[in-house]
């Protein structure tokens, strides 16, 4: 069996500050599970796709979150657990 590992940052840290845009996050039923897992993990761009297709009043975190995920590597994934 092979071990697989991958880099991730917290929701927590990549939303910090952020908190209205946050909850309008948790609460647009997102296409992705999490809630009671141990780990979900989702890559940036299909967290920025979800809010390309929703109603975002808090557009300027929005562009705030946009500014944050550009700079992180490539390959770095967002777990929506913690």
């Amino acid at each position: 069996m092979r071990i697989h590992t991958c880099q991730f940052v917290l929701v927590s840290d990549l939303f910090k500050g952020l908190k209205a845009l946050w909850n309008e996050f948790a609460s647009s039923d997102p296409d992705f599970s999490f809630g009671g897992n141990n780990r979900t993990l989702v890559d940036p761009p299909s967290l920025l796709h979800h809010f390309d297709n929703s109603l975002i009043e808090a557009q300027s975190q929005l562009e705030r979150l946009r500014k944050r995920i550009k700079k992180l590597p490539d390959g770095v994934y967002v777990d929506l657990e913690n």
